[in-house]
């Protein structure tokens, strides 16, 4: 007896152990109530507001931050404060309440420090804080839920600037994994309400403090008291991009199949815990065992008595992931089983795109006139092929000697020429010497065109030289010569076929240089 005794109470202790327990991811809360301002009209309810709602969500098991008739700089060092706890954990869950006055401008929404002083619109952005830069701050702690509420749609202080407006504008970007509540829909004006709370904190206190439900039906049960109230006067504003489900406050476990409690005294027993993040369904198979259980967002399932041996432990969620874990419980043993698979949540679809109107057909466009036909053009490859004839004419450096040439190029490939010719020369009166010559030659040039119709040119060849001298009056009679030259010349062809060159000559004893100008018929 006292046997089975001891075995007992090793099997209760451990489901004692899970009562005191209630698995909840951190939360975290800034909660802000502006009423004395001293510039614009003074708000009674925003510090009860604020004070009330701290109370509530304590209660919830939240961790609170309270500013109270806050400046510029508390309200926005609060901000980031909050970030940063959230920033800790992914799963951390983050609520922010602001009750006081609030205003938009163009469009975007901004809230209002007590010791505001704004003398035009354009000072808002400096002197403000910005709904938009609350939601961008949350948004960038990465963490699994963020609830902004903003009861702050009395009335529009400021509504003599040009872009102000009545209440508050719709949200335009809204972040991910959020829920966003207005106290009253955009445009419209919120009331203050005539007791301790503004009209809508009154129902969001009473549903906060409501035992058990899920954060979406918190807001929703809230705007339809508020509706309801108002008359439909004031119709409160939700903006969900959280698709998963959460409980903010302590959620009761789910209560466990009976056979987990029957059996025979005498089998030695466990304890079994589970968890999950994301709700589904729990399936346990063992022996003489298989059991299937619906387990919510956050949901625990304590099994305070299961017969100890091998299990198979199964969670199929919603969007038909499965999470499956094999385990052992063992005599009077606590054993913890956690699931914190989580959904993508999914994107929302791109709005259809408007037809576009069908076009007007065009009226028929009248035939154009024929253009007469173009001349052909001289390409490149044209110009860079010399099939010519042509004469110069020149001088050398060495005498005042006149040379004539005549000349003939052939193109053998597109940058190239190779050409024949013959220079004639002649003189007299140089020193009582009358001069005579003739110089056939051969030369291979490359060619560059540069200008429609014309180009550069240089090239090497070779000859020989025919040439007479006679010596007047100094009794030296005539000399005959001929001998090898070789030259290298250079020149510019223009595009109306004129040519400049020089040529430098040598027979590797003696050197001239030559200079000439000509024209070329070229053969298209």
């Amino acid at each position: 007896m006292l046997k089975k005794l001891i075995v007992l109470f090793f099997a209760i202790l451990p489901a004692l152990a899970f009562a005191q327990q209630d698995r909840q991811p951190p939360k975290f809360a800034l909660v802000i109530g502006n009423g004395n301002y001293t510039s614009i009209p003074r708000l009674a309810n925003p510090v009860n507001d604020a004070n009330d709602v701290t109370a509530a969500l304590q209660n919830l098991g939240f961790t609170v931050d309270t500013v109270l008739n806050g400046s510029l700089d508390q309200m926005e060092s609060a901000v980031m404060q909050l970030r940063s706890r959230l920033s800790a954990s992914s799963d951390s869950y983050g609520f922010f309440f602001y009750a006081g006055h609030g205003v938009q401008s163009g469009g975007e929404n901004f809230l209002l420090p007590t010791d505001a002083n704004i003398p035009g619109e354009n000072f808002l952005r400096q002197r403000a804080v910005s709904v938009q830069t609350v939601l961008d701050e949350l948004n960038s702690a990465g963490n699994f839920l963020n609830i902004v509420v903003l009861d702050a749609c009395r009335d529009n202080p400021l509504s003599r600037w040009r872009g102000g407006g009545r209440g508050l504008a719709v949200v335009a970007n809204q972040p991910a994994d959020s829920i966003i509540v207005f106290a009253t829909s955009a445009g419209s004006v919120a009331d203050d309400g005539r007791g301790r709370n503004g009209l809508f904190t009154e129902h969001l206190l009473n549903n906060l403090r409501t035992p058990g439900r899920e954060v979406h039906e918190i807001f929703l049960n809230t705007g339809a008291d508020v509706a309801e109230a108002s008359g439909r006067r004031q119709v409160p504003a939700i903006y969900n991009q959280f698709f998963g489900t959460a409980h903010l406050g302590v959620r009761p476990p789910v209560r466990p199949p009976a056979v987990f409690d029957a059996g025979p005294t005498d089998v030695v027993t466990g304890a079994l815990e589970i968890f999950t993040v994301t709700a589904g369904v729990v399936q346990i198979i063992g022996s003489e065992v298989n059991e299937t259980v619906e387990l919510p967002a956050w949901g625990r399932l304590p099994i305070e008595r299961i017969n100890s041996g091998n299990y198979r432990i199964v969670m199929q969620y919603e969007d038909g992931n499965v999470e499956e874990r094999n385990i052992e419980v063992g005599r009077a043993e606590e054993v913890t089983l956690e699931f914190s698979y989580r959904p993508v949540p999914p994107r929302e679809p791109r709005p259809p795109r408007e037809p576009r109107p069908p076009r007007e057909p065009r009226p028929p466009r009248e035939p154009r006139p024929e253009r007469e036909p173009r001349q052909p053009r001289e390409s490149n490859s044209d110009l860079a092929r010399l099939n010519s004839i042509g004469v110069s004419a020149g001088t050398t450096f060495a005498a005042p000697v006149f040379v004539g040439t005549i000349h003939g190029t052939l193109a053998p490939s597109k940058y190239s020429f190779f050409e024949l010719g013959m220079d004639f020369g002649f003189g007299s009166g140089f020193v009582s010497v009358d001069h005579f010559s003739f110089y056939p030659f051969a030369r291979y040039s490359l060619f560059l065109p540069f200008v429609n119709g014309g180009g550069w040119y240089t090239g090497a060849g070779m000859g020989f030289m025919y040439s007479s001298y006679t010596f007047q009056g100094v009794g030296m009679g005539n000399v005959t010569g001929n001998s090898f030259i070789a030259d290298m010349s250079t020149g510019f062809i223009l595009k109306n076929g004129i040519t400049f060159s020089y040529s430098f000559r040598t027979d590797f004893s003696s050197a001239s240089n030559k200079i000439s100008a000509g024209y070329l018929y070229r053969f298209k």
